[in-house]
């Protein structure tokens, strides 16, 4: 007879966001123990069997055993069990800002959120998988913000030159709220025409004034 357990899972795959209590349930059908061989240096389960395991030589990596029928180790457990078994994705459109289509995956796997993870005083437990979520263009935008907002700060300037600056800074704020959701992973491309441009005249005013440290 199996045993049904609950994990809290993030707002979306890969997303360091936990605000909506999302959880999802499991039922362990395995056997009461498993060997896994943590790797050392990532202290990630690297390797795990039914049977005797031994750590590598000259290496850092350890062997632990998981003990199935402590309910707490049931996500671990369920984890290693159910590794590669046989899946069909289901997916919905999920429209992007630019008017392209994500393909959302609708039934993740334990595989898709977790890794297994390894602690000295808790031991083996589910860590996230969370991906970089900044986009080239974000990161192209920022250094433009950057270099305006670095003579914005120091330097007074004439009402039209400050005008100018002003409606480059509101322009460039809109952008990156756009942007804050806007996940690599669910992009082909990202038009880079969209970053706001830094306007021709106060680039030439900003080079009339000493370098800014």
């Amino acid at each position: 007879m199996g045993k049904t357990f609950t994990v809290n899972v993030p707002d979306q795959l890969w997303l360091n966001s936990w605000t909506e209590n999302k959880t999802e349930s499991y039922t362990y059908e395995g056997p009461d123990t498993w060997n896994v061989v943590v790797c050392g240096e990532s202290l990630l389960a690297s390797e795990w069997s039914e049977e005797a395991l031994e750590a590598a030589p000259n290496t850092k990596d350890i062997v632990v055993t998981v003990d199935a029928t402590d309910d707490s180790n049931l996500p671990v457990a369920y984890f290693i069990h159910t590794q590669g078994i046989e899946h069909e994705y289901t997916e919905e459109d999920e429209t992007n800002h630019d008017d392209s289509v994500y393909k959302k995956i609708t039934n993740p796997l334990i595989h898709d959120y977790f890794d297994i993870g390894y602690d000295s005083e808790t031991g083996l437990h589910l860590t996230p998988i969370y991906k970089n979520t900044k986009t080239i263009a974000e990161e192209k935008a920022e250094q433009r913000l950057a270099y305006v907002k670095k003579y914005n700060d120091v330097y007074d300037f004439d009402a039209d030159a400050q005008a100018i600056i002003d409606t480059f800074l509101t322009s460039m704020t809109t952008y990156m709220s756009t942007m804050a959701s806007v996940y690599p992973w669910k992009y082909t491309t990202i038009d880079e025409n969209e970053i706001p441009k830094i306007p021709a005249s106060i680039v030439t005013i900003f080079n009339t004034l000493p370098e800014v440290e």
